[in-house]
């Protein structure tokens, strides 16, 4: 036999051999990609249908609602799971202040003091034990504001807590002293002039940092600068009018600057350097829709302005050349107020519907949701937030609630951690998995024969 002959053979049959392994290990990998696809997508589906059933169970198991939304992170860790488990974990932080109706919500700088009025009163709360998860037993309103004769619109708190503004739509506003909180002193009335019933009632009003000046804005347009040193004889420094009635204002902690909104949707931006004599700085330019709403940080520099679906984040360092850093959409159907933490680095927006969002402006070119602090079955009228966005009111005809935000960074950095973090022993029955998730097998995510489903053991999933 020709042994060059057996080599002439043996080649292709190596080659041959060479070309079926390598489609093998090819079919191999096409099938692993395959099966690892279709299992990333059972697990994205099986985690968003959790995170479907924990966000409605909010409100009537809480309990059962953060276990579902830990175990939708672990199994399945993208944005939308992350997002329902903070709103879910953020739930968890608050109370219901008062179950009465509340038009309009103010708070102290700390956090400390609130006022809530509806009707022609404002209630004043010493918030102290509310904050404090240690006393079970929480304080009832301190005090209540009268004197109105008719509906409180516009109530504005000093950042210490110590004067208090109150309008109403028969165009009177007082001013309150609340140095003891406990026993106010109404120390002056201010009436605004009008031709006709309703024409001047009070829309807005805000309080610079020390309270010594105070903006007071009418339904006729006007918008009045008054000088609040001596609490009990209010000097009026100057008017502004406007073509239409004012929908909402802010002031700076220094009382020079402020930005106005009227309900055509024109935002102005005024410089009260000389609060005897204001002077426009600067037009708002919006591309949207007109603005509805607005709220300005402590310094003056951050300005946010809103309507329905769509916000503005404005930098006034220069008052007369502001100048755009953001624009993001907004997933609210109408826009009824908006508050900014003192520095200006946390916002909170709300409308109709059961939730306001919580935004997070520390990088003013690039907006980022936080959380929904949800609980409302009505629409949301007044807001207000507090020590750097560690404590947000919120108030509608569904009554006032309360979250304690602090530590919220932590929950948004880390939810996982957050949810696990004295709840080490969080477990879903074996009833409670086949209700959520149907047939599914637990035994990818746990143990097969173990009675109940260890949350915080999942073995995670990938991004």
């Amino acid at each position: 036999m020709d042994p060059r002959g057996n080599t002439r053979w043996r080649t292709p049959a190596i080659v041959l051999a060479a070309l079926l392994a390598v489609s093998l290990v090819v079919a191999g990998l096409v099938w692993k990609r395959e099966h690892d696809r279709a299992t990333a997508q059972e697990r994205a589906a099986l985690a968003h249908g959790l995170a479907l059933h924990a966000a409605e169970l909010r409100d009537a198991a809480p309990g059962t609602a953060r276990d579902l939304g830990l175990a939708a992170v672990k199994i399945h860790p993208d944005g939308q799971t992350r997002a329902g488990l903070i709103d879910t974990l953020v739930g968890e932080r608050s109370s219901e202040l008062t179950p009465d109706a509340s038009s309009e919500v103010a708070l102290s700088g700390d956090g400390r003091i609130a006022l809530t009025g509806d009707d022609d009163e404002v209630s004043v709360w010493d918030l102290t034990t509310w904050l404090d998860p240690k006393i079970i037993e929480k304080s009832d309103r301190i005090a209540v504001l009268k004197g109105h004769k008719e509906d409180v619109g516009a109530v504005a708190l000093s950042f210490d807590g110590r004067t208090a503004l109150t309008g109403d739509d028969d165009g009177t506003t007082i001013m309150w002293d609340l140095t003891d909180p406990a026993k106010p002193v109404r120390m002056a009335v201010v009436v605004n002039e009008r031709d006709t019933e309703y024409a001047n009632s009070v829309l807005a009003v805000a309080l610079s940092r020390d309270g010594r000046t105070a903006l007071i804005a009418g339904l006729g347009g006007d918008v009045t600068v008054w000088d609040l040193t001596d609490r009990s004889r209010p000097a009026r420094l100057s008017m502004t009018a406007h073509a239409s009635s004012i929908d909402d204002l802010g002031l700076s902690a220094d009382g020079r600057s402020a930005v106005i909104v009227d309900n055509d949707g024109a935002v102005t931006v005024w410089d009260l350097s000389d609060p005897s004599h204001p002077v426009k700085s600067a037009d708002l330019t919006l591309p949207a829709k007109s603005a509805v709403a607005t709220a300005m940080s402590a310094d003056g520099r951050v300005v946010l302005v809103g309507n329905a679906h769509r916000a503005e984040l404005w930098n006034l360092d220069d008052r007369s050349r502001p100048v755009r850093t953001a624009a993001f959409d907004v997933p609210l159907a109408d826009m009824y107020d908006m508050a900014s933490a003192p520095d200006g680095k946390t916002a909170l927006l709300a409308g109709p519907g059961d939730s306001g969002i919580l935004w997070d402006l520390s990088d003013p070119s690039r907006p980022a949701r936080l959380a929904a602090l949800k609980g409302y079955t009505r629409e949301i009228d007044s807001v207000a937030l507090g020590a750097d966005g560690g404590v947000a009111l919120a108030a509608g005809p569904g009554g006032v609630s309360l979250w304690d935000l602090r530590g919220l960074a932590e929950v948004v950095a880390d939810p996982e951690g957050a949810a696990c973090r004295g709840h080490t022993s969080a477990a879903i029955s074996k009833a409670d998995w086949a209700r959520y998730t149907g047939s599914t097998d637990w035994s990818d995510y746990g143990e097969e024969d173990w009675g109940a489903l260890a949350v915080c053991l999942i073995s995670p999933g990938s991004t």
